[in-house]
């Protein structure tokens, strides 16, 4: 009995932190960095700032700017994006956050002008930058430790 109750409570503590393990702090971003979201000092930048940074599931993109007149312009594909096509979801204040949910890739430009051919524009990918093929059901970790938790009772109740 007592060799029993401790292997279940080692099998708690492990599967406890084998689902902690994987619990992320979800980050607020400002675009650009100390730059914000502007015409950047070269075509490079935000690209170069994005590859600096992992970005996951729950992450929050604020685009600041003070400056000149911007938008955060969201486009479906990399062609346009490629092309600065400024057809799409158009966020058009100062400090407008973003989060995401899923993984994906997104594509923002400024529609302002040239601005994005003078290259403000960024791409942002979340995780893998694979957005999922179907809704699956998600468990928090809080309701898989309980589940977790509730089972091991049951089986060193039951046995």
């Amino acid at each position: 009995m007592a060799s029993r109750l401790c292997f279940n409570i080692g099998f708690l503590i492990v599967a406890s932190v084998g689902l902690l393990h994987g619990a992320y702090a979800a980050n607020t971003y400002t675009v650009g960095g100390d730059l914000g979201w502007i015409v950047p000092p070269n075509n490079t930048y935000y690209e170069e700032w994005a590859s600096q940074r992992t970005f996951q599931i729950g992450d929050t993109f604020v685009f600041n700017w003070t400056t000149g007149t911007h938008t955060a312009t969201e486009v479906s594909t990399k062609e346009e994006y490629d092309n600065c096509t400024k057809m799409g979801m158009i966020l058009a204040f100062a400090g407008v956050q973003v989060t995401f949910n899923e993984n994906g890739t997104h594509y923002f430009l400024c529609s302002e002008g040239t601005h994005c051919e003078q290259g403000q524009k960024m791409i942002i990918k979340i995780g893998d930058g694979i957005p999922p093929s179907f809704a699956a059901p998600s468990l928090t970790a809080a309701a898989a430790l309980s589940a977790l938790f509730f089972s091991t009772l049951a089986i060193f109740f039951l046995n």
